[in-house]
């Protein structure tokens, strides 16, 4: 079967939907890292919490997706370390959905607590408070959302340079009515 030339409707409603997800969570971690200690600082961790375990169901679910449909291939004038670059970049964002929310997990896990998602329990706490493993925990939950940070703007910045400069269809072929 020949590849496709555009992300189905499936993969390009997950693609955006988890973008726009994922910049909302990486916005929220920062505005928590101010908040004063309370309730609504409790609440928003929570929240923040909640949609991190959100993230991690939709990467599964993207994921199998990715994985029994076809992509549209690479342009042809992608060689070398472009190319390598470009599958690097997809690799490490797929490690990271994954990542981030399993070491929100270890820093409710290692504070003692037991995970709520939308105010429902789905882990109970296996462990006590380990403020060191916490410590850990947090500070790696923050060096991964940084890592990712950095290449969801280098994604967007390859985008736009296949678009703008190089004229190719890498980033029309995601968009909704793309040609």
């Amino acid at each position: 079967m020949p590849s496709p030339t555009r992300y189905d409707a499936v993969a390009m409603s997950l693609h955006w939907l988890m973008a726009l997800v994922i910049i909302g969570l990486w916005s929220l971690g920062l505005i928590l890292e101010e908040l004063p200690k309370g309730d609504f600082r409790n609440e928003m961790k929570a929240l923040h919490a909640s949609i991190g375990a959100l993230v991690l169901g939709l990467t599964v679910l993207r994921l199998g997706w990715r994985l029994t449909k076809p992509v549209p291939e690479l342009p042809q004038a992608m060689v070398g370390l472009e190319r390598l670059m470009a599958g690097a970049a997809h690799v490490g964002l797929y490690v990271l959905m994954v990542a981030l929310p399993l070491s929100g997990i270890a820093i409710v896990e290692t504070g003692g607590r037991a995970l709520t998602v939308f105010g429902f329990q789905v882990l109970p706490a296996l462990m006590a408070k380990d403020e060191g493993l916490h410590d850990l925990a947090e500070d790696g939950h923050g060096l991964l959302a940084w890592i990712l940070a950095a290449i969801v703007i280098g994604h967007v910045l390859a985008a736009l340079r296949h678009h703008v400069l190089l004229k190719d269809d890498v980033l029309t072929r995601m968009l909704p009515g793309g040609k």
